[in-house]
């Protein structure tokens, strides 16, 4: 048989309280960064969505924290529009902004202009309506459209190996 003998003297006692107190210590701090780090990045968001709401373009974002950096980076959705055609100088002049407004620095702005293709009636519909509106949506739909055909052919060895003409 074995017995265990555990006597608290005061000493021990302080110490086990110390150690829960810097433990509960601890985790309120991963919860106010935590809590830090997700105002933040909904600031961040916002901020883009109100700068591009101004100019009348409708986007939509999303942010994250780079691990093991104090940076952010955000993810821009929109519509394939011709004033987005130079987005790098629109990037810089917006990571400037959100830098001196929310304090936070955003690394890098990533962008996507997704096309939709459907159905050939509702492209149809959609350049008629679109003339007016906007040549670098038709323009995207015109390569979109030509992507679609691929040509495969055979050639000989010898033609293969020599070298292309450029046009």
């Amino acid at each position: 048989m074995f017995t265990l003998t555990v006597s608290l003297d005061s000493l021990a006692v302080y110490i086990v309280a110390a150690d829960v107190v810097i433990l509960l210590t601890y985790i309120l701090h991963i919860f106010n960064r935590k809590r830090l780090l997700d105002k933040s990045i909904k600031n961040i968001t916002e901020f883009i969505e109100e700068y591009f709401m101004n100019t009348g373009a409708e986007v939509q974002v999303t942010c994250f924290k780079v691990e093991g950096n104090k940076h952010f980076l955000a993810l821009i959705q929109s519509e394939p529009l011709k004033r987005f055609r130079c987005s790098n100088i629109l990037e810089s002049n917006l990571i400037t902004h959100i830098s001196e407004v929310t304090g936070n620095t955003v690394e890098k702005i990533y962008w996507r202009f997704p096309i939709k293709l459907n159905k050939d009636l509702m492209i149809a519909t959609e350049k008629n309506s679109l003339e007016s509106d906007d040549l670098y949506l038709l323009d995207g739909y015109a390569i979109a459209e030509t992507a679609k055909e691929y040509k495969v052919s055979e050639v000989s060895w010898d033609q293969y190996e020599s070298p292309k003409e450029e046009k």
